[in-house]
């Protein structure tokens, strides 16, 4: 999962430098691999990572914060390219990645449960 992420990150600190160009279409495209590819190791994790009668609550939680997620983005990216520019916003965005990638860390290391 985290190779997904970084890799997020990495293509969308590419588009920012790839501007207008034709390069940019194509970055548009490896995003939506790395981007979309990640939702079922994201469901995949979260369910090993929780008890077994949490699973449905964890699920629930993290489909709201995702729908939480896309209610506020549009907003936030609006307030970004209207006030510093379009390129600006893949700024911030590939920042919000790699700092999702770092929260990463701050994991707490435990031996997976037998199945």
């Amino acid at each position: 999962m985290m190779t997904s992420m970084a890799m997020t990150a990495v293509v969308l600190v590419f588009m920012a430098l790839a501007g207008k160009s034709l390069a940019f279409v194509f970055f548009i495209a490896v995003l939506g691999f790395f981007l979309y590819a990640i939702r079922p190791v994201m469901q995949a994790w979260i369910l090993e990572t929780t008890p077994r009668n949490m699973g449905g609550t964890s699920i629930g939680v993290l489909f709201g914060a995702q729908a939480l997620g896309s209610s506020v983005g549009p907003l936030l990216g609006g307030l970004v390219a209207d006030s510093f520019g379009l390129i600006a916003t893949f700024h911030f965005f590939a920042a919000t990645i790699v700092l999702a990638n770092l929260f990463i860390f701050f994991m707490p290391r435990t031996e997976p449960a037998p199945a």
